[in-house]
């Protein structure tokens, strides 16, 4: 098993939240890769990108300001890495915090990242919820999160 792994999907997430999308780049198989949403939107179900559609989205997704992942768990197999964690970012018209419960799964191919899912229900974002309550749901804290400034205890 590589135990690198999870060191790179950690790394991806930072990536993220400081904007830096050559780093995250690096660390994908752009050509091949695909990021695929576990729910159904208004169009589609299950939703999915791939190609030049992922490297013309991570503009947009990577220019969110404030983005922090708060990491509640995490497991790791011979080409896959689990991470349950709370995102969350500010809404720019109203001014208060996007908070979402996802787990996320990257699976892995020769070091790099080839596909991820999502699962989540997105509608949870547009309730604005505390950290206390997704917490309480939870029932745990996280054990540390990641915002643009690298990773910290929580």
């Amino acid at each position: 098993m590589n135990d690198n792994l999870l060191k790179i999907a950690l790394e991806i997430l930072k990536d993220e939240a400081s904007g830096d999308t050559k780093a995250a780049a690096e660390k994908m198989h752009l050509d091949d890769y695909s990021m695929t949403w576990m729910y159904r939107s208004k169009s589609d179900l299950f939703p999915s990108v791939s190609g030049d559609v992922v490297r013309e989205s991570m503009d947009d997704v990577y220019t969110i300001k404030g983005r922090v992942y708060e990491i509640i768990n995490h497991a790791q197999g011979d080409d896959v890495v689990f991470i349950e964690m709370i995102e969350s970012y500010p809404d720019e018209k109203s001014g208060k915090e996007f908070r979402t419960p996802i787990t996320l799964v990257l699976k892995f191919k020769d070091g790099k990242i080839i596909t991820g899912r999502h699962y989540t229900d997105p509608q949870l974002s547009y309730e604005y919820l505390s950290k206390e309550t997704i917490y309480s749901a939870l029932k745990q804290r996280p054990m540390f999160s990641i915002d643009m400034n690298g990773t910290r205890d929580s």
